[in-house]
Parts: structure tokens; sequence; C-alpha cells
């Protein structure tokens, strides 16, 4: 490792020790690779000099290195493939899905490699649309969830594309509803819900043979109680990879659209919904894995207190043990106090 100015900081860097913050609060783990937005947050510390790992560093963290620059370049081709995609649909042009092909399966490569796909999430800052990071973001979640489920490869592929064009129905959607931060009306609503119905159809009209796909982008609002839409679909109704894309939808919308949700709030909200909106096998196959990387995580409480997350009851994971500057807080017995942020 090496030391160097804060000024020379780089994204793609990886630390090689543990930034503290203020109150002696771990900021930001010996290990975790440098964007953009974790180098405004570092300087905003009263540290001169950080380490940095050089090119001679041993095998497994140089593996770290490789692994995430390879998720955050794969994240940015797709995101671009991406793009071109969701204009031919918005402008009524042919859509050729075997463009996607390659970038696709590289990012199913890079799920195969590394459980912690939240983690590494959270440490990719793109300067894109909502709609887009939502999009990539939804077909990594769920390509997850397949692996967790044991799937084939190849079907972790055809679940990686399933996510990514859940929304393609959205760019028949105008724009202003799109990006509305107000509630919308209720003529607005129903334009929205009838993204679903969009996507089907663009989908039917390409090369792809695979129907778990297609109905993905229409039934990923069903919910298993009959109250979600287009056509309130119910129970074994409804398609297996919809029922994916739906527990990785809901996870992506709440933890990062304005205003954003606390990962362990939508936690959960999603095991409250695991017995009558979503899949219970599925939502607490999610679950049960995200909670392992739980520990670590830097957090803000509703009282701005910032803490880190030392221990996971298994009873109640969303409730762990934090550790701030001066005391212990078991949310599990003190439920004056909740997470309302994951800082790092």
């Amino acid at each position: 490792m090496k030391l160097i100015s804060i000024d020379e900081l780089k994204d793609g860097m990886i630390l090689a020790e543990d930034i503290m913050g203020k109150h002696d609060i771990l900021y930001a783990r010996s290990g975790t690779i440098l964007s953009e937005k974790l180098i405004r947050g570092l300087k905003k510390i009263t540290k001169d000099f950080v380490y940095v790992v050089d090119g001679e560093e041993d095998d497994n963290k140089e593996q770290i290195i490789i692994v995430d620059k390879n998720l955050n370049k794969e994240y940015q081709r797709t995101i671009s493939e991406f793009i071109k995609i969701f204009t031919n649909a918005k402008t009524g042009k042919e859509i050729v899905v075997g463009d996607l092909d390659e970038t696709v399966n590289s990012l199913v490569d890079e799920i195969v490699k590394n459980n912690n796909i939240l983690g590494r999430l959270r440490q990719i800052d793109v300067n894109e649309e909502y709609i887009y990071k939502h999009s990539i973001n939804v077909s990594l979640i769920s390509t997850m969830i397949g692996k967790w489920m044991n799937f084939r490869r190849d079907e972790l592929y055809d679940i990686a594309l399933a996510g990514l064009l859940h929304d393609i129905g959205k760019s028949q959607v105008p724009k202003e509803i799109l990006n509305k931060t107000q509630e919308l009306t209720e003529e607005e609503l129903k334009a929205l819900k009838l993204h679903t119905k969009h996507g089907y159809d663009i989908l039917k009209k390409t090369s792809l043979t695979n129907d778990n796909i297609i109905f993905s982008a229409l039934q990923h609002h069903e919910r298993l109680d009959g109250k979600g839409y287009p056509l309130g679909l119910s129970g074994d109704n409804l398609n297996m990879y919809s029922k994916i894309v739906a527990v990785a939808d809901m996870y992506d919308a709440m933890t990062s659209k304005s205003p954003k949700t606390s990962s362990f709030k939508v936690a959960e909200y999603i095991f409250q919904n695991s017995f009558g909106q979503l899949d219970p096998v599925i939502a607490n196959i999610f679950l049960k894995n995200i909670y392992q990387f739980y520990v670590g995580n830097v957090v803000k409480l509703n009282n701005n207190k910032i803490g880190t997350v030392v221990l996971v009851n298994n009873y109640n994971p969303t409730k762990p043990l934090i550790k701030t500057s001066d005391e212990y807080i078991d949310l599990s017995v003190n439920y004056d106090y909740e997470i309302i942020d994951v800082i790092a």
C-alpha cells in the first residue's frame, strides 16, 4: 500500500485502511472501492493523507479491485446499450434485443462472482436518469435472487433480461409524468399504470422467445392477493420471473427514488408483505441473504446519531445492535429508534 494526499484520490482506487469519521465512527472500510461520491465525503473528514492499495498488493485485494471495476464498467456499458433500446422503443423503431446479449451476459458473470450486490451497488455513482439506473439495478438484484434460488446459468441470463426490460413500457409514458415529484393525479396514475401493457406489447414484437421475460413486463405489479395491476391476477396465475422482478423492483424503487427509504425499513416492508402481496418464498430468500451483509453498515438513526451495525438479531434482523460514539442501541428492544439511512 502507499500513502497519498486526499486530493490525489481518484475514482476506482481502493482504500487500504479503515477511515473513521466524526466521533470515531467507521466511515469507510479498508477494501472499499472509491467513487467520486465517496471521495467527496472523505474530503469533508479532517484527514490529509490516506493509504490506498498500489499495484503490488496481495491477490485477494487485487481480486476485489478487478471485480468491482468490472461491475462499474459493465454497469456503465449496459446503461449505454439500454438507453439505445429505450429510445428506439420510445420512437417506435425496431428493438433488437440481441444487442444486449454481451452486456447482460457480462453482468450475470459479475453476479455469479460476488453475493454482496447491494453493497456494491451503493458504490456505483452514475449520473443518469432514474429510469435507466432503476432498470439496471432491478436486473442485477433479480439475477442475484435467481442465483440464490439455484437457477441455471442460462436461466439467470433470462432473469437478468426480464429485470432490465421490465419497465420498457415507460418509454410510452409522458416524461412529465415519469419525472413528476408531486403526487400524481388520478389520470396521470392511470397513464403510468399503462406501462405494463405497453411493455408487453413492445416485447411481443421483438425476437424474444421466452414468454417469462415478456410476461415480466406485464405482471411485475401484479400481487398474490389479486390487488395489483393491470389484470388483478393472483396466486399461481403469476409468472415466476415476474414474482422475482416484483421483489427486486420494490426494493430498488423504495431505496433509490426520492424520497429514499432506508434499506432496513424496506426489508421490513417486504417481510410484512411476503404473505399477501409478494411471493413468500422469493421474498424470504432475498431477505435471508441480504441480512448477512448488514454488519459493518454505517447508518443514521432518527435522532441524527451515526453508528455502525455490530450485530444482527436472527429473530429480528431489521432491528440490529448499533454502536454509536457513546452507547450501544439495540433496536430490537428500543422502539424509540429506527434506521433512516445507510451511509456506507
